[in-house]
Parts: structure tokens; C-alpha cells; sequence
């Protein structure tokens, strides 16, 4: 009798045991299924990316500066020390050959009546611009009023930046503003006074000074002042015959600067330039004669510079010298000599793909699965870019069958498509639940 009811006991242990097995198995087996739907799907869209291969180097700008003739260079321009010195041409700008640069003055008071004459002489020329002005509409008086507006707002904004250099200008605007709308409103102006009076005030400057030089250009160029010491560091016709030496790059580096005294400004003679540096041959190994690459001299705030691949020297000890052209010559070109360059070596189009989404398809084709509708769709891929974690990739235009023209292709990636990072049983043409 006991050994019956134990025979129960045992038997109720082992189905509830099975039960419980069965249980399991159908919560897995159920659970196996949700995830195969959309469960354990992850995915993400597809964006145009850019990836930059930029390289960093340290170079040396040569520019045509230096002309030696008979033993003087006169691409620099000396000044008498004694001599208080106005430009009369603005640093960065062009001048031809003779052309005055700045005038020389025994004295500061002297320099300022002659700027002071100048700034007489333009209020002069807006006045008689004035004078000549007719039939002012109403929209004239609005257009004014608008100008207005603007200038005082230019000239708040200066003083809250400390912008000293900039007031005379928005003074000089907004004088000139009120002039136009007292001739706008029918006020009357005496201009016949007003210009005596500048003309009495110009001639009684202009019998206070004296110049007692001029600084003038030797040739036709690009007018920069100062000197960084460097301008006879290396011939510049070397550069442009393409005689640059093996590891020129870290000689003229290393190069010290010449102490120049008494020097105004120099004349650059051409636009053209070239920047030199030493690199590893591998950082380099894609460039050739000819290429144009972007360099940027972030510590100049310069951008984005297109500039041409000009020579590559030999190996030497693993490495090449490379001198880049370029024909672009503004006030921040000219600032450039010892400075770090950030140059685009290459520069890779398409998609930025998660390497987790990247997988093949039962033929070996690289690619990932894309949804499009509710459907998932095998997309082949070329990768242009292998970076951390992800890949630079386009898409390719694959026959599902290279045997078999009516095959059809293979779905190709399009921007915004939406690609499967993380999924289970990923088949093509498979339906997403």
C-alpha cells in the first residue's frame, strides 16, 4: 500500500517536471520567433558622408622675395629710422614698379597733419558728391533711413567690442547720412561755405608739413610690410626648377632667421609659391606630380587652399620632400613660412556603415541588409574607407546571378535607405513583421 502511493508520488514529480520542460521549450520556441521577426532587429539610415584622409606636416613657404642685385636686396624696402613713415598703399595690395608706398616725415606732428589733410580731402569729395545730388524721392529717404540705421548699429557694436579701428569709418558714414537727408527733406545746406572752409582748412595743413622722402617700389608686385628674416633663407628659382634637395623639408625648418634692420616692407614679385616639407614615403605613397590636394594652415585660420602637387624628391631614408604650388597670393598667404599644414592626402564619398551591419551573402558578395517597405533586400556594397567601428562604403550594382542577365540586380543602397545592424535569420526578400 505504501509502495503504490509512493509509485503516485513519484509519478505526479515527473509530470510536473515535463510540464515544466514543455513550458520552457514553448516560451523559448515562442521567443525564438519574436526575435526572428523584428525583435532583435537594430537599424540605422543611411547619410551621405564625407571622410578626410588628412595628414599633418611641418613646411617651409618660398616665395620670389629675395632678388639679389649687386649684392643688395632690393625686394627689401629700408627706411631711415630718424623718419616717422604713412603708408600710402595698404599691406596686401599690389604695386607697379616705382610706385610709391609710404612718404617719411621729420615729425609725428607733421605725419598727422598729413593724415589729417587726407581725411579733409575725402569729407571734401562726399561733399561735392553731395552737392551734385538731385530729385531725392521718398524711397530715397527711406533707403537713407535704412543706411542709417545700419551705421549706428555698426558703430554700437564697435565700442561694445572694443573695435577701436573701425569708428572713423561708421562716424564718417553716418555724417554722411545726415548730410543726404537734410538735402532729402528740403533742408538747405550752404555748401558753398562748407567747401570753403575745407579748402581753407587743407591748405592751411598742407603748409605744415614737409615730406622729406618716399619709400618706393624697386619692381612690379605684392606689397607686404615687415620682414620675418627669412626671405633669402632659399632661392626661389630652385623651387620653381624643380631642383629641391633630398630633405630640404627639415633643413629649411630648422633654418634660422636673419636679422634685418632697418626694413619697411618687401615686395613679393609674383603670385605664384611654394610650400616644402619631408614626409614619410607611406603617409605620401598616393600622391603624384600633378595632383591637387586641400591643405589648410589652421594657426593662420587659412582653408581649404587648393594647391598642386609640384615634386617629389627620391627616397632618402624612407622618406620623400615635397614642394606643392600654389597661385594664390592674399595678406594671410603672405604671413605663411614656418607653419604646420594639415594636407588631404585622399578624400572618400558614401555611406557611414556600422562594420556590425556589414556581412556577405551565400555567394560571398560584401553587403548588408537593407528594409525597404516590409521587405528586407540584400544590398551589395563597395567599401571606399575602413575606419574605427565603421566603414565608408558605396553601393554597387550586382546581378543576383552573374550567369544569368534575367536575373535581375540586387537592391542598391540609396540615401535614407534603412540598413539592419543587428538581426537574426536575415534572408532576401524575407518579410519584416
Amino acid at each position: 500500500m505504501k509502495k503504490h502511493k509512493k509509485l503516485n508520488k513519484d509519478a505526479k514529480i515527473a509530470a510536473l517536471l515535463l510540464s515544466a520542460f514543455f513550458v520552457v521549450l514553448l516560451m523559448y520556441a515562442v521567443n525564438a520567433f519574436y526575435l526572428s521577426s523584428n525583435g532583435t532587429l537594430e537599424t540605422e539610415f543611411l547619410i551621405s558622408y564625407n571622410e578626410n584622409n588628412r595628414l599633418a606636416v611641418n613646411g617651409f613657404a618660398v616665395r620670389d622675395e629675395s632678388k639679389l642685385v649687386d649684392g643688395k636686396n632690393t625686394c627689401l624696402l629700408s627706411k631711415n629710422d630718424s623718419y616717422i613713415y604713412v603708408p600710402v598703399i595698404s599691406d596686401s595690395e599690389n604695386v607697379s614698379k616705382k610706385g610709391v608706398i609710404a612718404l617719411a616725415f621729420a615729425s609725428e606732428s607733421e605725419a598727422d597733419a598729413y593724415m589729417q589733410e587726407q581725411e579733409l580731402k575725402e569729407k571734401l569729395a562726399s561733399i561735392k558728391e553731395l552737392e551734385r545730388s538731385e530729385d531725392l524721392s521718398y524711397s530715397n529717404i527711406l533707403f537713407l533711413n535704412s543706411q542709417l540705421n545700419m551705421n549706428v548699429s555698426g558703430y554700437l557694436s564697435c565700442l561694445e567690442n572694443s573695435s577701436v579701428s573701425e569708428l572713423d569709418g561708421y562716424v564718417e558714414s553716418i555724417t554722411n547720412n545726415l548730410t543726404s537727408k537734410q538735402i532729402a527733406t528740403g533742408k538747405d545746406l550752404d555748401y558753398k561755405t562748407i567747401i570753403n572752409d575745407y579748402n581753407k582748412q587743407i591748405k592751411e595743413l598742407k603748409s605744415s608739413y614737409r615730406i622729406v622722402d618716399r619709400i618706393t617700389s624697386p619692381y612690379a608686385g605684392y606689397f607686404v610690410s615687415g620682414t620675418d628674416g627669412y626671405e633669402n633663407t632659399f632661392d626661389f628659382k630652385l623651387a620653381q626648377k624643380k631642383q629641391v634637395e633630398k630633405g630640404q623639408g627639415e633643413k629649411l625648418i630648422s633654418a634660422a632667421a636673419e636679422v634685418a634692420g632697418n626694413i619697411y616692407g618687401k615686395i613679393i614679385l609674383q603670385h605664384t609659391w611654394y610650400y616644402i616639407f619631408d614626409a614619410e614615403l607611406n603617409d605620401v605613397s598616393t600622391l603624384k606630380n600633378g595632383y591637387w590636394v586641400s591643405v589648410s594652415f589652421d594657426d593662420l585660420g587659412i582653408r581649404d587652399l587648393d594647391m598642386q602637387v609640384y615634386d617629389i624628391t627620391e627616397i632618402h631614408d624612407g622618406k620623400v620632400t615635397v614642394t606643392l604650388r600654389c597661385t594664390s597670393m592674399n595678406e594671410e598667404l603672405a604671413k605663411i613660412r614656418k607653419e604646420t599644414a594639415k594636407i588631404t592626402i585622399n578624400q572618400y564619398d558614401g555611406f557611414k556603415i556600422s562594420n556590425e551591419a556589414l556581412t556577405e551573402n551565400e555567394d560571398g558578395v560584401p553587403g548588408v541588409y537593407a528594409v525597404v517597405g516590409n521587405i528586407m533586400k540584400f544590398s551589395p556594397v563597395e567599401v571606399e574607407f575602413y575606419g574605427d567601428g565603421y566603414v565608408v562604403a558605396t553601393g554597387k550594382r550586382v546581378l543576383r546571378d552573374e550567369n544569368d542577365e534575367g536575373s535581375g540586380y540586387y537592391h542598391v543602397l540609396r540615401q535614407y535607405d534603412k540598413i539592419i545592424v543587428k538581426g537574426m535569420n536575415l534572408e532576401d526578400g524575407s518579410i519584416v513583421k
